[in-house]
């Protein structure tokens, strides 16, 4: 009976750990489009075709692709989020699959027209970087109504000081424990964590995001929130995480 019993445990402890490390993460792509060129069609007409058929196929569970917002300095003009499983990153995909899945997709154009359209993509564009996240905590919203993620967000872009990353992170929690203004335009937030790399010389490893219906709203929560002085709360999360960029989004469109 013991036997049978540690037998019963084993495996469900084992299966306890695959589940817990079977977590999605999150591929951020950050792209510089250049100016005169169709490149923001062909990802909305042609790549996110193929991306349908790579979360069909169980290579990934989402493709979310944003445009940035009334900042043409941005050293990025568009962001492509894709939502994945570990275990789906761990599948391997042969040529002859990614050529059936792309013949499906788009099947007018031939191996020779798709590396035409590469060689073509490559002058109207630059990914600038690439990063993985995951989050930290369940994204918080105004009400049940809301669905994240909203049609905009306000992306704060942070560097937490290494060795202080779980003070941080309860930091911002903190701020957010009695939850969101059931009156006001921001209809959501979230915080995520960048897992893919580390180190002092890093630009950010974490970041929130202050989601809102449209882009109008954000204008509106801007142009009407007083000036404050932050408390000593505030303060001390300041000593350990530098704001070091803040962006608009909006949804171009979501597959999932």
């Amino acid at each position: 009976m013991k036997k049978q019993y540690f037998l019963f445990f084993l495996l469900v402890t084992l299966s306890f750990n695959v589940t817990a490390q079977d977590k999605v993460v999150f591929k951020q792509t950050f792209i510089k489009v250049k100016p005169g060129n169709n490149y923001a069609e062909d990802l909305k007409t042609k790549f996110s075709k193929m991306a349908q058929k790579r979360i069909d196929a169980g290579y990934q569970i989402g493709w979310h692709l944003w445009e940035v917002v009334g900042n043409p300095q941005a050293p990025f003009t568009h962001l492509i989020v894709e939502p994945t499983l570990v275990s789906q990153m761990e599948k391997e995909s042969s040529w002859d699959v990614f050529r059936e899945m792309r013949s499906d997709a788009l099947p007018d154009i031939t191996n020779e027209d798709w590396r035409t359209l590469m060689e073509d993509v490559r002058g109207k564009r630059e990914i600038v970087a690439e990063a993985i996240f995951v989050n930290v905590t369940a994204d918080i919203k105004r009400d049940e109504k809301v669905s994240l993620p909203d049609s905009v967000g306000v992306v704060n872009w942070m560097k937490v000081v290494e060795g202080k990353f779980k003070s941080y992170e309860n930091m911002e929690k903190a701020i957010y424990a009695n939850g969101l203004d059931k009156k006001g335009l921001r209809t959501g937030w979230s915080l995520g964590k960048r897992i893919d790399k580390y180190g002092k010389d890093l630009y950010w490893n974490y970041f929130t995001v202050d989601w809102f219906s449209s882009y109008s709203d954000v204008i509106k929560n801007a142009a009407n929130f007083p000036s404050w002085n932050a408390d000593k709360n505030y303060q001390n999360m300041m000593k350990i995480r530098d704001l070091k960029e803040s962006m608009i989004i909006r949804r171009v469109m979501m597959l999932d």
